[in-house]
């Protein structure tokens, strides 16, 4: 029995001393397969890959496109998409709205491809996703915000902005693994980078100037090379072998198909996601609304100064209505900054239509028209932060250029109109005519007779109306003054209508 029992506590022995070894061999076993299954998954091809291409200028409308097929290719079940980068820049807060979409996609890896420039704002959307992949000739950098300058030309904005924005590239430079002293020096010319080896990092490193310079003596001594990178007062622009060579482009490959063939992308998984055809022309009459803001203010003065309601007003109205539907469909402008605008167009067609003069309802009017419009450019109503005051100064300039276009064009209109056949019924004339269920009385026999003869406005002539000369009512039109009712004139030219 005692012989029984030793027996029994050898074999648990034994197997307390193999115990260890045999959880060391499942762990190294679990281990493996771990590790096979990983590398299983590197080389798998993807199983749904969306192509986002981001072509031309970076604005809203861009913008609400990427968030419009990002969302289908979510509902596809991508799980990588390729944004195709070809960009000259744009408007920073879309550029910013577009990188942050891209850094928090979660569902899917987010490829950068550059077939010819990311350059400006298109840099900023590179440097946000996950890896960036660059054709042989194609160029990446350059990210300086500028601002149109009062004398003419683009200045470079304040420290305040460019803060913001190096902000930016280092936060997704660090979040992505890119150089983030590069990526800084993108932004503001005042960074200057060398590439050092030492002793402790023979790999290499970067290091900005100024921290060059507090190196100690014998951290000096350690420096076993150093190569300028970017110099003082230049900002980094790199080609694809120099990105490729700094660590932001993974390969350098020659075009889409080559890319693909690298990922082992399966053709029949892609998905190509471009614009529609509706996103385009929001983005195009994003881009024409300053010119259609002046053409439409033009063609409303035309209409309030000529009789009736024509071409001109329909003309006015529609630009107007599609510089606010753009701005509406991009997020821009809502129903209040609308309705000041027309509040104000009211106002100021009731200054020149009824109050004799020119005075508060005008000016009133003129105010709330550029509240209106400033307002549908921008999506804050003061600006709170160093970005918003950029772009409120930018569309300040933007509207005022638009405002003096319209005020050129009226001048010259006012000036040479008598002579435009489209305008001849606004033009002093010898002819009878029934206007807007008027009867006008005939005109004398001789046209020239009338040349320098006094009359009464027999009502307000803003540029246009009617008077009495000698019995006879005539339509006239001013040199563009304006001139009371019961008002003394004087003919001093006639044109015949065509």
């Amino acid at each position: 029995m005692k012989k029984l029992i030793r027996t029994i506590f050898q074999l648990l022995f034994l197997l307390s001393l193999a115990s260890p070894a045999i959880s060391k061999q499942i762990t190294t076993a679990n281990s493996e397969e771990t590790k096979v299954s990983l590398q299983t998954k590197d080389d798998s091809t993807y199983k749904n890959v969306s192509i986002i291409p981001l072509s031309e200028m970076i604005d809203g409308g861009l913008r609400s496109s990427l968030e419009r097929r990002a969302d289908i290719a979510r509902k596809n079940g991508s799980d990588l998409i390729v944004l195709e980068i070809d960009t000259f820049g744009g408007s920073l807060k879309p550029a910013f709205e577009i990188s942050e979409y891209i850094s928090n996609i979660s569902f899917a890896k987010t490829i950068a491809f550059i077939p010819t420039k990311a350059i400006s704002a298109g840099a900023l959307i590179a440097i946000s996703c996950n890896e960036i992949y660059m054709a042989p000739q194609s160029e990446l950098g350059d990210c300086e915000p500028i601002v149109p300058s009062s004398e003419g030309g683009y200045k470079t904005v304040g420290e305040k902005i460019q803060t913001v924005l190096r902000t930016k590239f280092r936060k997704f430079a660090e979040k992505n693994g890119y150089p983030v002293l590069l990526a800084e020096a993108m932004v503001t010319k005042e960074i200057e980078v060398y590439f050092i080896t030492t002793e402790e990092k023979p790999e290499g490193y970067y290091i900005s100037s100024r921290e060059l310079k507090e190196f100690t003596e014998e951290e000096q001594k350690k420096i076993k090379s150093k190569k300028l990178i970017i110099e003082e007062g230049k900002l980094l622009t790199m080609h694809a072998k120099e990105a490729h060579q700094y660590h932001f482009a993974k390969e350098v490959v020659k075009n889409r198909e080559e890319l693909l063939r690298l990922l082992h992308v399966d053709e029949n998984t892609i998905s190509l996601l471009e614009t529609n055809w509706s996103e385009e022309m929001v983005r195009f009459l994003e881009m024409m609304a300053p010119i259609l803001l002046g053409i439409g203010l033009v063609a409303l003065w035309i209409e309030f100064k000529a009789p009736g309601f024509g071409l001109p007003g329909i003309i006015g109205v529609l630009c107007l209505a599609t510089v606010f539907l753009s701005k509406y469909l991009v997020g821009l402008a809502e129903a209040p900054e609308i309705i000041v605008f027309f509040l104000g167009i009211a106002l100021l067609a009731a200054e020149i239509l009824v109050i004799p003069g020119f005075g508060i309802a005008g000016i009133t009017g003129i105010i709330l028209i550029l509240i209106g419009v400033t307002l549908s450019f921008q999506d804050f109503t003061l600006p709170k932060t160093p970005y918003d005051t950029e772009t409120f100064t930018k569309n300040i300039l933007t509207i005022l250029c638009s405002f003096l276009g319209s005020g050129i064009a009226i001048f010259m209109l006012v000036k040479y109109m008598p002579g435009i056949p489209i305008f001849s019924r606004l033009i002093l004339t010898a002819e009878a005519a029934t206007t807007n269920g008027l009867a006008i009385s005939s005109q004398p026999e001789s046209s020239s007779a009338l040349t320098g003869k006094s009359g009464i406005a027999i009502t307000t002539l803003h540029p246009t109306g009617k008077i009495e000369v000698d019995n006879h009512t005539l339509d006239v039109v001013t040199n563009g003054e304006y001139i009371e009712k019961g008002h003394p004139v004087e003919i001093i030219e006639i044109r015949e209508t065509e």
